[in-house]
Parts: structure tokens; C-alpha cells; sequence
């Protein structure tokens, strides 16, 4: 009884053992994405890209805005009066002065000031063109920090599985040398007592040299590993947190079809690049078309010259006899040497959108097909790693009775040394279709943009 109530107390603490193990890793593969999506430089500069694009955006929007242009000049010099108001050209207005003779001076100081007001009222649909464009481009701008975050988390989950898989190897390299130096033990005090020749203790030490060297080598891969993860997690890792429980013997991978999903952002990238260049073309379409302004202005004016004619020639009369006016119209702007060169433009642009369009239907194709030729070939490595790991338990039972019956005489050390190295051969060989089983795994998800399965087992 109190046999049996020990076994479940330690049967629940090795579960318990696991859980927390298990928790700590997902943990850590979680902590290393976090801290990677809100620090890393390069998501950082995703995020400059967008904000940039969405400064862009309100830019072009406004240009609906009126624009109001001012300019105040003084000058001295020589007059000529003409009657009449106009506007010589955007942004300016001027009043001349009477046609009526003047005395005195024949240079005179001038104050001008004015204020001019545009205000596009009809442009036919070129604005509200260009503002979908630029919304166009902010949209491309979000999907690319998507399609950037996807290929890096992508990154991020290879480098997390090479440090797993270092492990592995350092876990399986410790356990080969200990075998071997199990074998050198025994040997040597079979040899010491005289039943075993001295040669045999020679071959196990050269054997456990040998062992222990690969177990060096693949430390130092491990640390490598590790260290690497640096890039996107500073904090430290020690070997224990990257012994992941379901690198070996993976849970049963849920299907995972891509379908008809548009949504992946490679696809909507292109997507986007094809619709902002036909808003382009329709936009340069458009420019051809005359454009209708409304202008409204004020000006000021002191003039040397007073209501009698009399022209001073001190600079500070020019400040003197203000004469306030205002003007208001409406103007129409048409580049008539523009239509062909812009409709050839806009041509150009359709071209351009259209092979966008092509490269998008391409792109939903190649997912497609890379996604079902990954599901099958995840497939049949599942399998293989079942196989994998029953080749593993049969090389083992199968050592440990060569083993036993190495230590009763019954058979010699070259014989044992080749079952040791069939199983050392097939844990290895587990461990390498572990590594090639979670690759496949991790292009399946970028396909798919669904890192769950991983999050929750590797």
C-alpha cells in the first residue's frame, strides 16, 4: 500500500515537472516574439514607414485646403499711371495709380501689401483621385509592416529552432559519452582483474575521447545558438528553458488550408500596387482637364504720389495716401499641350497596374500550391518520426541486453561497440527529422500566417 502511494505521489510530481517545464518554454517563445515586436529596430522602422505614409496622406489632402498667399513690398522709383485692376499671376494683385499728371519729384516711394485667397472649386474628380491614391499607399505601407513582421517572426522561430535542436544534439552527445564511458568503466576493471585484454580498455578510452569531442563540438554549436537568439532577446537563456518537450515526439499537426484566404499580406501588398497605380492613371487622366479657381483678394497701398499729383520724393511719403481695395473672380487653368503627353502617362500607369495584378494572381497561385505540397510533406514526416522514434526504444532494449550479455562474457566488445553505434546512429538520425519535421512546420505557418501550433508545442 504504501508502495503504491508512493508511486502516484512521484507519478504526480513528474507531471507536475513537465507542465511547469512545458509552461516555461511556450513562455519563453512567447517573451522572445514580445520583446522582438516591440523593440527590434527593424519593426520599429516598419512602423516609421506607415506613420510617414499617413503624414503623406493628410499632405495630400490639404491641397482641398484654400491657399492664401501675402506679400507686402517697398519700393522707390519711377511711376506710370494706368487705370484698371488685374491679376498678373497666381498669388498677386496690383491697383495702379490715376492717369492724371503729377509735380514735383519723378522718383517715389510705393508701400504695397496684399492678400490673395484661391480656392479650387471644381477640378473634376482629380483630388478626391489623389486622396485615394495616397490612402492607397498608407494601406500598402501597413500591409508591408505585416508582410515584414511575418517573414521576421518567421526568422525569429527558425533561430529559436536551431537553439532547440543544439540542445537536442548536446543532450544526445552527453548521453553517448556516458554510454561509452560506461563500457571504459567496465572494461577497465575487467582488465584490472584480468579477464579482459588491456587492449579492449585502450579501444573504450579512444572511444569515450572520441565521444567527448563530438560532445564539445556540439556545446559549442549549442552556445552558438543561443547566443545568436541575442539579437532579438537580451535577456539570458540557460539550455534547461530550450529543452522542449514536443521537439522529439510533436503532437498531431491540425490541418491548416490556405483556400481562398486573401488576407495574406504578401498577396495584399501586390493587391495594393495594383490599385494605387490605376489611381495614378486616372489621377494623370484627370490632369488633363481644366481646372476652375475661385480668387478673392485685398490689397493696401501707400504712395508717395498725393490726390493732387503732387510725387514726393521722401521715402517715408511713401507710407503716406493709403488706398485700400479688394478684387474677386473666378479663373480657369487648362494645359492644352498637356492631354496627350498625360493620357500616354496614364497608359503607362495601367500597365503598370495590370502587371501587379498578374504577379498577384501568380502569388495566390504559388501559396496555394506551396501550402498543400508542405501539408504533405508535414505529413509524411509525422509518420516518419513515429517510425523514428520506435527505431530509437528497439536500439535501445536491444543495447541494454547486448550489454548485459557483454558483462557475462558472451559476446566481445567490437560487437557491443557496433550496437552502440547503431543507436547512437538512430537517435541521431530522430533528432535531424525533428529538426527537418519543424521547418516544415515553420514555412507552413508563413504560408498560412498561423504560428499557434508552434507557440503552443515547440
Amino acid at each position: 500500500m504504501i508502495r503504491k502511494t508512493f508511486l502516484v505521489i512521484l507519478y504526480g510530481w513528474l507531471m507536475l515537472s513537465c507542465l511547469n517545464l512545458y509552461g516555461q518554454q511556450v513562455s519563453l517563445l512567447r517573451d522572445i516574439w514580445s520583446e522582438t515586436e516591440k523593440n527590434y529596430s527593424g519593426v520599429l522602422a516598419s512602423k516609421s514607414a506607415v506613420e510617414s505614409s499617413e503624414i503623406n496622406e493628410a499632405v495630400v489632402k490639404s491641397n482641398a485646403l484654400p491657399q492664401i498667399k501675402a506679400q507686402f513690398q517697398n519700393t522707390y522709383g519711377t511711376f506710370e499711371g494706368s487705370n484698371g485692376a488685374s491679376f498678373p499671376q497666381q498669388g498677386f494683385f496690383t491697383v495702379s495709380g490715376s492717369r492724371v499728371g503729377s509735380d514735383g519729384s519723378a522718383l517715389s516711394a510705393n508701400t504695397f501689401a496684399s492678400m490673395v485667397t484661391e480656392y479650387e472649386i471644381y477640378n473634376f474628380g482629380r483630388q478626391k483621385t489623389d486622396e485615394k491614391a495616397a490612402s492607397l499607399l498608407t494601406s500598402k505601407a501597413k500591409t508591408n509592416q505585416s508582410a515584414y513582421l511575418l517573414r521576421l517572426k518567421k526568422t525569429v522561430f527558425e533561430k529559436y529552432l536551431d537553439a532547440v535542436f543544439a540542445v537536442s544534439k548536446l543532450h544526445w552527445a552527453d548521453k553517448n559519452t556516458i554510454r561509452i564511458q560506461k563500457i571504459h568503466r567496465l572494461n577497465s576493471a575487467l582488465s584490472r582483474s584480468g579477464l579482459r585484454p588491456e587492449a579492449d580498455s585502450v579501444l573504450t578510452y579512444s572511444s569515450y575521447l572520441q565521444a567527448a569531442a563530438v560532445r564539445d563540438n556540439t556545446g559549442g554549436l549549442m552556445l552558438s545558438a543561443v547566443e545568436k537568439l541575442k539579437e532579438f532577446y537580451p535577456e539570458k537563456i540557460d539550455g534547461a528553458q530550450l529543452a522542449a518537450t514536443h521537439f522529439l515526439d510533436p503532437v498531431l499537426l491540425s490541418e491548416i488550408k490556405l483556400g481562398g484566404n486573401l488576407s495574406h499580406p504578401f498577396i495584399e501588398t501586390l493587391q495594393f500596387e495594383a490599385d494605387y497605380f490605376e489611381k495614378k492613371a486616372e489621377s494623370q487622366r484627370r490632369s488633363s482637364l481644366p481646372s476652375i479657381k475661385a480668387l478673392a483678394g485685398y490689397a493696401y497701398r501707400g504712395s508717395g504720389i498725393n490726390n493732387q499729383g503732387y510725387s514726393s520724393g521722401n521715402w517715408i511719403d511713401g507710407f503716406s495716401n493709403p488706398a485700400n481695395n479688394f478684387l474677386v473672380g473666378l479663373g480657369v487653368t487648362w494645359n492644352l499641350t498637356s492631354v496627350y503627353t498625360n493620357n500616354k502617362k496614364a497608359d503607362a500607369l495601367r500597365k503598370e497596374s495590370q502587371r501587379f495584378a498578374y504577379l498577384e494572381e501568380q502569388s495566390k497561385r504559388a501559396i496555394q500550391v506551396e501550402t498543400s505540397a508542405l501539408e504533405k510533406t508535414i505529413s509524411a514526416q509525422f509518420d516518419e518520426l513515429g517510425k523514428q522514434a520506435e527505431a530509437v526504444k528497439k536500439a535501445e532494449s536491444a543495447y541494454e541486453m547486448y550489454f548485459a550479455r557483454y558483462k557475462s562474457g558472451l559476446i566481445g566488445l567490437t560487437e557491443l561497440l557496433q550496437i552502440q553505434q547503431i543507436l547512437e546512429t538512430a537517435e541521431n538520425n530522430q533528432i535531424n527529422a525533428a529538426k527537418d519535421y519543424w521547418k516544415q512546420v515553420i514555412n507552413l505557418a508563413e504560408m498560412t500566417t498561423d504560428f499557434d501550433y508552434l507557440f503552443n508545442n515547440l
